[in-house]
Formats: structure tokens, C-alpha cells, sequence
């Protein structure tokens, strides 16, 4: 009787440790939180086109000073017309007297390059990267590899 309690007991702690495995790996659970799931599409799009276009000079993690501004928390601080603009022409932006782009210059910041082939789709997926991972910073989760 024993030996078969043992094995029932054993039979049900391998199957929850898998089932704890599946769903970390499916989730990606770090401690008491589940990160961003490395599957959602809109976050990898906007992870993919961020670092081929803006982590030559802005931090990936969007909490730190690199080259340019750290730009976790910039869709609270500026209007999604306006960053849609500066993202694809910062230059013109700046020529024209754009009052913010003319304090960024006014900062010390070099005028950042423009991007005008990037779509509304492209840049609705960068900025929810760019949210999603400065949260990801905030509760301490690593960069991804």
C-alpha cells in the first residue's frame, strides 16, 4: 500500500512539474509576475523594427541615457501625432521651429535620423515595445538575449 501511495504521489508531482514548466515557457513567469509573452506579435514586430532602426543610439531597456533620451514613458509625455511626426521627420520638425524639437536640439540631443518609410503599423508596434519594455525595466525583468 505504501509503495503505490509513493507512486501516486510521485505520478502527481511530475505532472504538475511539467504542467509548471508548459506554462512558465508559454508565459514566460518571472517570480510574482508574468512578463511580456514572447509570442505576442505586436511586441516582437515593434522589438524587431527597434533595433534595427533606434537602438544604435536609444537604450533597449527605455530607462537609460545613451546616445539619445531615454524614451520609456514618452507616449504620456507626447502626443501620438507629434511622435509619429518627429519619428519620421525629426529634421523638417526642427527646420520648421517646432517648439519641442527645438528644445530637444536646445538639450544638447543631435537631431535624431528620420524614418519616413515607416508605416502608422510600424510605429503603433514600436511604441507598444518601447511601453511594454520600459515597464519590463521598471520591475527589474532583464533584457532579452
Amino acid at each position: 500500500m505504501n509503495k503505490l501511495f509513493f507512486i501516486i504521489v510521485l505520478a502527481f508531482l511530475l505532472c504538475s512539474f511539467n504542467e509548471m514548466k508548459q506554462l512558465e515557457e508559454k508565459f514566460n513567469l518571472r517570480e510574482n509576475y508574468i512578463t511580456i509573452n514572447q509570442t505576442d506579435p505586436l511586441y516582437t514586430k515593434g522589438r524587431n523594427i527597434f533595433k534595427r532602426d533606434c537602438a544604435t543610439c536609444h537604450y533597449i531597456g527605455m530607462d537609460q541615457i545613451a546616445t539619445a533620451p531615454a524614451l520609456g514613458g514618452i507616449t504620456k509625455l507626447r502626443e501620438k501625432k507629434w511622435l509619429y511626426n518627429y519619428t519620421r521627420y525629426s529634421y523638417q520638425m526642427y527646420e520648421r521651429g517646432d517648439k519641442i524639437a527645438k528644445e530637444i536640439r536646445a538639450q544638447g540631443w543631435g537631431l535624431m535620423t528620420s524614418f519616413p518609410y515607416l508605416t502608422n503599423t510600424d510605429l503603433d508596434a514600436v511604441y507598444y515595445f518601447v511601453e511594454k519594455r520600459y515597464e519590463m525595466s521598471k520591475k527589474g525583468i532583464p533584457l532579452e538575449k
